[in-house]
């Protein structure tokens, strides 16, 4: 090997061990992650995202049997024949055998590419046993898309005060913000022993946040938390909070979404089209409703039924990092593509299930933030939500 192509290859290897020191690739996690996958789109972050040689995919979610056709460019110019341009699988930094690959089973794949003393972005590719066909985008030149922020309930089966914030999202969900957020129910903490909603995956989500009481209301990733207030001042200090927070002009991107599933997976394509030019990161939660608790201190029966309540997480997450993978740099009006396996343990009701997903992107303090979100019921597709 030269020298150039060794200093590349170990520049590439570098950036690579960085970018999964944030939980980047693969299912690392304090959880269980159950084998979420993803991808990202075709300038996906890691390697050297300075350079200009780019590393795409013809698609970058395919389904079994399906081929992945990699494609090299170099200012814009298809160098992926030269002889100094080598495509490497990732995980093993062994040499790809031509720029067509046929994968033998699921997962995320990924490849970086060099040529000369350069190296490329890293490309991740989702092989899904089922690819949902993501809704037509029915106004392709629209880029003005609804916010919806994200709020995290921590909660309890064990927790005498939770009913109290039931109330308090049920007076939310009919008031004139109903359309400005997606909740998250996270049976998680110390509350939920016990708990027929508790899951692994939101014992992490709890220990991200670290609440310091139960129940109280995390905002975004990092925009804070709303205490359980009773009544009309609840809703107050969230209307503050939402008012600060909330793009009226349209958010930074749009989501669109759609899902299969059944008693054991379910598959969601999704679709990142930016308003705003930007490198973004995605991650899929997997929700279900309707589920029955015995809640302590509950005086009406609703207060027993657990409604978005976290279940899986598709793809990588930790206590410290729960943005997802990054789907590159899109820019304004365009769309970037990703899909996530997420498996349904045994007495979960797939049929009871959505899929939440979440867009995050660099925020002032170069932390992941979330941008915008969007549900979707399995079984269904959902497209990009314009403002009315």
């Amino acid at each position: 090997m030269k020298i150039t192509k060794f200093f590349a290859l170990m520049c590439a290897a570098a950036a690579f061990a960085l970018a999964g020191c944030e939980g980047i690739e693969g299912p690392s996690n304090d959880g269980d992650n159950n084998g979420g996958n993803n991808n990202g789109g075709n300038n996906n972050g890691g390697g050297n995202t300075t350079s200009d040689l780019v590393l795409s995919a013809e698609e970058t979610t395919i389904a079994l049997g399906e081929d992945i056709v990699l494609n090299v460019t170099e200012g814009g110019v298809d160098v992926t024949s030269a002889s100094d341009c080598v495509i490497y699988d990732y995980k093993t930094m062994e040499p790809v055998t031509g720029s067509t690959l046929t994968p033998d089973s699921t997962g995320v794949y990924s490849f970086f590419a060099t040529k000369g003393s350069k190296s490329s972005n890293t490309l991740y590719v989702t092989v899904l046993a089922n690819v949902p066909t993501l809704p037509e985008d029915t106004d392709a030149a629209n880029t003005k898309f609804n916010h919806r922020i994200l709020i995290v309930d921590h909660t309890g089966i064990n927790c005498g005060n939770c009913p109290n914030m039931m109330d308090n999202l049920l007076a939310l969900h009919d008031s004139a913000w109903k359309n400005s957020y997606n909740e998250v129910a996270c049976h998680g903490g110390g509350y939920a022993n016990g708990d027929p909603a508790r899951s692994a995956a939101a014992a992490v989500v709890d220990d991200f946040y670290t609440p310091s009481g139960y129940p109280v209301l995390n905002v975004n990733f990092y925009n804070g938390v709303v205490e359980n207030y009773s009544g009309d001042y609840f809703l107050e200090l969230i209307g503050e909070k939402f008012t600060q927070l909330i793009k009226k002009d349209g958010a930074d991107a749009g989501i669109a979404i759609a899902t299969t599933g059944d008693s054991t997976t379910v598959y969601a394509s999704v679709a990142v089209k930016a308003a705003v030019e930007a490198e973004y990161k995605v991650t899929a939660w997997l929700l279900e409703n309707n589920i029955y608790g015995n809640q302590y201190g509950a005086s009406e029966d609703y207060h027993r039924i657990y409604n978005h309540a976290l279940r899986n997480i598709g793809g990588p997450y930790s206590k410290s990092d729960l943005s997802g993978n990054s789907v590159g740099i899109i820019k304004a009006g365009e769309t970037a593509e990703t899909g996530f396996e997420m498996e349904v343990k045994s007495g979960w009701k797939h049929e009871n299930m959505e899929v939440l997903v979440i867009v995050s992107a660099k925020n002032k303090s170069n932390r992941w933030e979330v941008v915008n979100t969007a549900l979707c019921p399995v079984n269904e597709s959902v497209g990009f939500e314009y403002l009315q």
